[in-house]
């Protein structure tokens, strides 16, 4: 059995995946999922999650892909 190796690699339903996307809808969560910018859910008896590290990786990408700004 592999367990997560640290905090980051646990399991979060939708709602805390919404929460932590800045308090969007779950159904947006789900919207995410169906375009691919989040891959797709781990079942665990049949409720779907995702992994803690892939949604804040997915962060870091949207971070990344803003603008810099000038001074």
């Amino acid at each position: 059995m592999n367990i997560p190796s640290t905090p980051e690699d646990r399991l979060i339903d939708f709602k805390e995946t919404a929460h932590l996307l800045g308090d969007i809808s779950e159904r947006s969560v789900r919207r995410l999922i169906s375009r691919g910018d989040l891959p797709q859910p781990v079942k665990v008896l049949s409720a779907p999650r995702l992994y803690h590290s892939e949604v804040k990786a997915y962060l870091e990408r949207l971070k990344n892909k803003r603008p810099s700004r000038q001074r």
